[in-house]
């Protein structure tokens, strides 16, 4: 959005609409009772907000209860008064996000011109919900070092809170890894991510919009929400709190600054030599907020507040890149070299292909060299756009080249908020808020041949409104909208294929015109697809009405959604194409293919094994979502609290405007072809099936103007919630029990649309004879043209000869049991200490199921290579689809008996997504440490233990049976302390208590903060390999010998296939490394006068320079098999200075 449209939204937000979501805001309660302890109903309670002037304000009912909703996180006093009895006033209350402190009042006997003042803390202890969460306060956010200074990065300090994203990747312009974490038990990037209440989300439940650290007041994160009110999740809750105006104008001024001066190289960089690329973050911004107030004319203070927020970034960052590159002879055709290292790297002739049974064979190149002749022109012109190698790298070759290319990033955001106190009954707010990125990244080669360049922007705007009828009768309705806009662009944009010697037709039919992409299974790639743009849309409407009616609290109220989303990807819009290796491995067609060489070498002859053209459809798709809600909040007596909720909840599914839309896989239908293919079938059958038992069945059906829907959804959920918090008496009122059970509904999550027809992909057809000769090639790719869109009007026939994806068509809901038991014990006047046990199962999640798979009878069942299976599946037999299915992979006269034994034969692959089949469940026991800053110390330790098993993969697609495995979410063992203390140096300290202001700037407001965080590792995934037997000698900080290799069969010419798989695809333990960080900061305050402090900050990240290595390669036939090649956090120990100015 323009900056010019910012403003004038900001200037006019009173206009809007009235938003809304889930509540931020708190619940005061307590009791009012004389020094006997009886209860004095219709005393007059008030509650003010010391920075703004705001109250709130109730009476007593008979029992002495009062309750004041909706009050805003902050600073406040709260007064007392009754006939008869001495006015009171307590200060020093301390209010956070979505809480519910009780604060109970004793009056004494006196006249009501006297005022009893009490000077005491906020409780520690949430003695009125079941709920189980933790804030996060400002004190904390303001000192703590965080790398790229985002709010979301702050939860992950909380209580059942374990990340697993890359910590490079958590800065406000982030989408993906500052919201990369998994909430009691549920999967990652799975949680509710609210702003002032308010979803900030983007597609996959990434958070949208990141606010300026500076501007966030507090996070609250919650693991378990007894309120009904909160849902649609299948995780957690974390609410960005964001700052407002006040009566005194405030703000801060700030720079933060990283340079390579500060930053130690990575582990690998540091191992191979390489000295640290230059780079830089530089990270500025203001805030400021106060009343609206001009001079004679309006005096907005207690009424009407503003507050605004800018930040900008400069981000420039080094990304290492170990790849392999042609060298300058293989690039001329000789691969001679390959064969001192073994000569299971020889290059065979495609062009000397026989028949030898049911199988091919071919000779070598003499010399493993292609003579010159047989070099394809348009993969010679496409080698300039690769360096050549700049290492050793292995043996054979590999990773020989490093790139340390530069990610650039230019960032700015904007926020502005106004603030309304009408009267008391009467209160509104309402926020605009807007940022936009772009970034460069990717250019390895340091050409238009790779590299993308990336533009994020948002947009969205909250408006709340709280209307009290009665003091024991509230209002709230806020709507919320929020636009995230994601596009990629390429550096080859606008680049014309037919310079390279490609025909006119690559050009000619183009979408948009990119360098034509090229894939290998060892080579570098060069070039990439051709982009997308997708904006996406959120809107909602909340309103809840509270009824306070004694010891009740009820909520009514609904929560109504509608997402959509725009999108076109171009896909590969000139065309990509794939050099496998079947043309060039020998001396048959199904030898273990070379671990390097042979797919450059069929790039070089113009051989590509694969690929495609694709012309795509733009979509509009939309979702909504109702629900409606009751909450019953009863003080049964003044110890002990129950939460009753319950959620009526509705996902409508999902259309697509314009019916572009695959909607269901009929199975039970004969398919078109089916009486052409059956005829030909009969006179050639195979033994495997008679021909009286093959079959064609199935056919894709579409969205129409009477049934647009993509899927149906089950409709109705009810999600009850119950909790209770006691504080036993005889604790002395120190010690809170709280337990309970939820079911929490979760969104039915469309990653996509299909769009088969309406988007069409002319498949680059290799071979009509099983790879015994070329059909199409580099320099003619598509023979038969390129097929243009046919929509829906094929019918069932549509996409025969290719692979198809269609959406579950009656999905349900994932949804979570969730139960929670724990205690709260204050140890001090500042120290609390929680113990607590989260139990979460999971079912309906969604799993994406293979359907066309080779049915198992004709599987392997031997735990070493079935060479005979092997070579009767892969055998060529005649096909029964020969000249039906132009422009496909099976329109050939020979076919592989094996795509003859899947059960939808005339397609390629079949996939349901969404399949509503998987499960997890979820134990976690957990410890929470706090103390509140007192004596110039603030600290917060979590220590959590935890174990995640799912049932969410399939190990073997032709049984689809889920495995049972340890999730790769499971993160066992976590700790995390963060605190600040103030060294006791300077004016009213231990050392220096009477120095001078002059003094006092040069030795005092030094803080000392740091976080620390240990971690267990993920789980190591595994493939299809043959395990010997024996220990491992498992070592995953050992990057050259992660284990023992000499228990797996290495032998490329060994490995299975055609085989139902045993060998699981994780285990518990085997894991990668843990990450074990210290974050460590030194801020020294100066207040120059009474208002304005200035801070100077230096601030490391990783302080301990510790890697985080990735997990070992498990691929028994790859060259660094058992070597761990990279590491999660791609950087070493990270500096920061900063300059910031309070005031």
């Amino acid at each position: 959005m323009p900056r010019s449209i910012f403003r004038a939204l900001f200037a006019f937000v009173l206009g809007c609409a009235i938003l809304s979501a889930q509540e931020f805001r708190s619940t005061v309660s307590g009791r009012v009772t004389d020094q006997q302890s009886a209860a004095i109903p219709n005393a007059e309670v008030v509650l003010t907000e010391i920075s703004t002037g705001a109250t709130f304000r109730t009476s007593t009912d008979e029992a002495g209860a009062y309750t004041l909703p909706f009050v805003p996180p902050g600073a406040y006093k709260i007064t007392a008064s009754a006939p008869g009895f001495k006015s009171y006033l307590q200060t020093g209350i301390a209010v956070q996000a979505n809480e519910r402190p009780a604060i109970d009042i004793q009056l004494q006997i006196g006249q009501a011109s006297e005022t009893l003042t009490v000077s005491a803390d906020a409780p520690m202890l949430s003695t009125e919900t079941a709920s189980t969460g933790q804030v996060i306060n400002s004190r904390e956010i303001d000192n703590i070092p965080l790398n790229g200074r985002t709010p979301l990065v702050v939860a992950q300090l909380a209580f059942g809170v374990i990340p697993n994203s890359d910590p490079r990747f958590n800065r406000p312009f982030d989408n993906a890894g500052p919201s990369g974490f998994s909430i009691g038990g549920a999967p990652a990037q799975s949680n509710e991510l609210l702003l002032n209440g308010s979803p900030d989300v983007t597609q996959n439940s990434r958070v949208a919009y990141n606010p300026p650290i500076d501007a966030t007041q507090e996070v609250k994160v919650e693991s378990f929400a007894a309120d009904a009110a909160y849902g649609h999740t299948g995780g957690g809750t974390v609410n960005v709190i964001l700052k407002g105006g006040t009566n005194q104008i405030h703000g801060t001024l700030y720079e933060f600054n990283q340079t390579s001066a500060l930053e130690s190289t990575n582990f690998f960089l540091n191992r191979a030599g390489k000295k640290l690329p230059v780079g830089r973050y530089n990270q500025y911004g203001v805030t400021a907020g106060g009343p609206i107030f001009i001079p004679k004319v309006y005096d907005g203070r207690n009424r009407v507040f503003w507050f605004f927020a800018y930040e900008g970034i400069k981000d420039s960052y080094p990304e290492t890149i170990n790849t392999t590159v042609p060298t300058q002879a293989e690039r001329g055709g000789d691969f001679s070299a390959l064969l001192s290292v073994s000569k299971n790297y020889r290059i065979y002739n495609p062009f000397t292909g026989v028949v030898q049974g049911s199988h091919i064979a071919r000779q070598p190149f003499a010399g493993n060299v292609i003579p010159p002749n047989l070099l394809n022109p348009i993969a010679l012109a496409y080698l300039k756009y690769y360096p050549l190698p700049n290492q050793t790298g292995n043996a054979d070759g590999q990773n020989n080249y490093v790139a340390n290319s530069v990610r650039s990033d230019t960032y700015g955001s904007e926020l502005g908020r106004l603030d309304f106190n009408f009267s008391e009954r009467h209160k509104l707010f309402a926020d605009i808020r807007v940022n936009d990125r772009t970034e460069n990244r990717g250019n390895r080669f340091f050409n238009l041949a790779s590299g993308n360049f990336l533009t994020r922007a948002n947009a969205g705007s909250t408006a709340d409104d709280v209307y009290t009828f009665t003091p024991t009768a509230i209002l709230n309705t806020r709507l919320s909208w929020g636009r995230f806009v994601e596009s990629n662009a390429k550096p080859s944009n606008g680049f014309d294929p037919t310079t390279l010697g490609f025909p006119a037709l690559i050009k000619a039919n183009a979408r948009k015109l990119v360098l034509p992409q090229l894939n290998f299974g060892g080579f570098q790639q060069l070039g990439d697809n051709a982009g997308s743009v997708t904006p996406f849309d959120i809107f909602q409407i909340f309103s809840a009405l509270t009824k306070i009616h004694g010891r009740q609290t009820l909520k009514f109220g609904v929560d109504a959604r509608l997402y959509r989303e725009s999108s076109i990807g171009y896909g590969n819009s000139t065309g990509s194409y794939t050099f496998g290796t079947n043309f060039t491995r020998g001396p048959l067609d199904n030898s273990t293919s070379a671990p390097l060489g042979q797919d450059f070498a069929s790039f070089l002859l113009g051989l590509p094994t694969g690929g495609g053209y694709d012309l795509n459809a733009a979509r509009t798709n939309q979702a909504g979502y109702f629900a409606l809600f009751l909450q019953d909040d009863v003080r049964v007596k003044s110890n002990l609290t129950f939460n009753l909720g319950l959620r009526y909840e509705r996902d409508l599914a999902t259309t697509e405007r314009y019916n572009r839309t695959v909607n269901n896989f009929d199975n039970t239908v004969a398919n078109p072809i089916a009486p052409a293919v059956l005829t030909a079938y009969a006179a050639h059958p195979v033994p495997q099936i008679p021909a009286g038992q093959f079959s064609v069945p199935g056919g894709v059906l579409f969205a129409t103007p009477s049934y647009p829907n993509v899927y149906n959804t089950h409709g109705r959920y009810f999600s009850p919630r119950f909790g209770f918090a006691w504080t036993p008496a005889g604790l002395g009122g120190k010690t809170v029990i709280r337990g309970g059970f939820g079911v929490f509904i979760a969104p039915i999550v469309t990653t996509g649309i299909s769009q088969l027809g309406f988007s069409q992909q002319t498949t680059f057809v290799a071979t009509q004879d099983s790879f015994l000769t070329p059909y199409a090639t580099l320099s003619n790719p598509f023979p038969l043209g390129i097929l243009q869109p046919t929509g829906s009007s094929l019918g069932l026939s549509t996409f025969d000869g290719k692979a198809i994806t269609f959406h579950n068509p009656h999905p349900l809901n994932p949804y979570s049991e969730r139960v929670t038991l724990g205690f709260q014990r204050q140890l001090a006047n500042n120290v609390v200490i929680e113990v607590g046990y989260i139990g979460n199962h999971s079912v309906h999640l969604p799993v994406d199921l293979p359907l066309d798979s080779v049915s198992p009878q004709f599987l392997s069942t031997a735990l070493t290579r079935d060479q005979a299976v092997i070579d009767r599946n892969t055998a060529n037999v005649k096909n029964p689809f020969a000249g039906l299915l132009p422009g496909t992979s099976l329109n050939g006269s020979t076919v592989g008996l094996a795509q003859l034994l899947r059960p939808y034969p005339e397609y390629t692959a079949v996939t349901e997504q969404a399949a509503s089949m998987g499960s997890s469940y979820f134990h976690m026991g957990q410890v929470r440490l706090e103390k509140r800053f007192s004596a110039g110390l603030q600290l917060l330790a979590n220590y959590e233990h935890s174990r995640l098993m799912e049932k969410r993969s399939i190990l073997n697609p032709s049984l689809q049976k889920l495995e049972k495995r340890v999730s790769p979410d499971d993160r066992p063992n976590r700790l995390v302390v963060s605190g600040n203390y103030e060294l006791p140096f300077g004016r009213g300290k231990l050392f220096g208590s009477q120095a001078s202001h002059f003094a006092d700037m040069l030795i005092g407001g030094f803080v000392l903060s740091g976080v620390y965080q240990i971690q267990s590792g993920a789980p190591v995934g595994w493939g299809n390999v043959i395990y010997l037997g024996g220990p491992l000698n498992w070592d995953p900080t050992n990057v050259s010998h992660a284990f023992d290799t000499t228990r797996f069969v290495t032998d490329p010419k060994q490995q299975l296939d055609q085989n139902i798989r045993y060998f699981p695809s994780q285990f518990n333990n085997l894991r990668s490394a843990r990450s074990n960080t210290m974050d460590a900061a030194l801020i020294k305050n100066t207040h120059v006068t009474e208002r304005v402090n200035v801070q100077l900050r230096v601030e490391f990240f990783n302080v301990l320079n510790h890697p985080i290595f990735n997990g070992p390669d498990t691929n028994p036939t790859s060259t660094t098999f058992g070597q761990i090649t990279s590491q999660a956090n791609d950087i070493g120990r990270v500096g920061q200075v900063a300059l910031r100015i309070v005031f």
